[in-house]
C-alpha cells in the first residue's frame, strides 16, 4: 500500500513472450511493498491455448498473481474488450496502475511514483508516465532535449508517422534506453517538470495510473461510455469533466512496439536484451 491506498496493477493479456519479462518488474515491486496484486486480464483468441496456460501458471505460482476473464468479446476489434476491464475497478480505495502486456521495461521508482502523483493530483484522471516508445511522449522527449530530432522530428500526434510508424526510429530510441539501464543511468530521461495533457488530446494508454474511486462515481460504476478505452479516457473524460491527464516527469517504462514497428524491432535483438536486463532483477 502506498499512503493507505491498496495498489493494484494489471495487464490486459495476450502474449506470453512479452508478459514474461514485464511480470519480473511486478515481482520485484511486490517483494518491495509497493505493489498490493497484479492482474492478468484474459483478453485472448480460442487458439492462443499457450499463452493462456502461461497467464494461468503464473497465477498458481504466485499468490498476488490473479486471473480476471473477460465479461463478454466486444463485437469489434478484440482491443475494445479492454474497455469492460474496469468493472472490476471501482474500489475507492485502491489506485489502479495499467500495463500493456508488451511493456518491457518498469523503472524502480515508476509506480511508486505514479500513485503517489495520482494520490497527490486528485483532480487529475490518468496519470501517465513517460512511456518509452510513444509518440506524444517521444515529442516532449524532444521538446526537453532527451531524445535527439537529428533521429527524425516527431508531431505532437499520438500516431506520427516518425513517433508511431517508424521502425528505425523505434530501434534507436530502445538502444538509448537499453544503454541507460545497463549503465544506471535512466534517471538521465527523466524531464524536468510535469505536464498536464491538452485537454481531449488523444494518447496512447500503454501505461497509467488512475483511482478506483472515479470509476466508482460513472454513471454505471466502472461502464466505460463510449466503451473504447483509449478514447474514454484520453479523449471523452478530460473532455466531459475538464479534469485533465498529467505526464509526469520522473517515472519511466518502456513499451516495446507498435505494429508497424515491429519488422524492425523484431530483427534488431533488442527484446532479448530487455528479457536479460529483466533476468538480472533480485529474485
Amino acid at each position: 500500500m502506498i499512503d493507505g491506498h491498496k495498489v493494484t496493477c494489471w495487464t490486459p493479456f495476450g502474449r506470453e513472450n512479452t508478459v514474461s519479462i514485464l511480470v519480473k518488474y511486478m515481482e520485484r515491486d511486490v517483494k518491495r511493498g509497493i505493489v498490493d496484486e497484479y492482474l492478468i486480464y484474459m483478453n485472448t483468441d480460442d487458439d492462443q491455448v499457450s499463452d493462456r496456460a502461461y497467464g494461468y501458471a503464473l497465477a498458481e505460482q504466485h499468490e498476488w498473481i490473479r486471473i480476471i476473464e473477460r465479461p463478454e468479446r466486444h463485437p469489434g476489434p478484440k482491443q475494445r474488450s479492454t474497455g469492460y476491464f474496469y468493472r472490476y475497478a471501482t474500489d475507492p480505495g485502491t489506485i489502479f496502475v495499467r500495463f500493456d502486456d508488451d511493456v518491457v521495461y518498469v523503472h524502480d521508482d515508476a509506480v511508486e511514483n505514479l500513485v503517489r502523483k495520482k494520490i497527490e493530483m486528485g483532480y487529475s484522471k490518468a496519470i501517465f508516465p513517460i512511456i518509452w516508445n510513444n509518440a506524444l511522449v517521444s515529442w516532449y522527449l524532444q521538446q526537453s532535449g532527451v531524445v535527439p530530432k537529428e533521429w527524425g522530428e516527431v508531431g505532437p500526434y499520438c500516431m506520427d508517422p516518425m513517433g508511431w510508424a517508424n521502425g528505425p526510429f523505434a530501434v534507436k530510441m530502445h538502444e538509448k534506453l537499453i544503454g541507460h539501464i545497463e549503465a544506471g543511468t535512466v534517471e538521465s530521461c527523466f524531464m524536468y517538470q510535469d505536464f498536464p495533457i491538452k485537454i481531449g488530446e488523444q494518447f496512447s494508454v500503454s501505461c497509467f495510473a488512475s483511482a478506483g474511486k472515479d470509476y466508482a462515481a460513472l454513471e454505471t460504476p466502472g461502464v466505460l461510455v463510449p466503451d473504447e478505452e483509449e478514447n474514454f479516457h484520453t479523449v471523452h473524460w478530460p473532455r466531459v469533466t475538464g479534469q485533465p491527464n498529467i505526464l509526469i516527469g520522473n517515472a519511466v517504462v518502456s513499451h516495446f512496439s507498435f505494429f508497424p514497428q515491429r519488422p524492425f524491432l523484431d530483427a534488431s535483438g533488442v527484446l532479448e536484451r530487455y528479457r536479460s536486463l529483466s533476468k538480472e532483477l533480485e529474485p
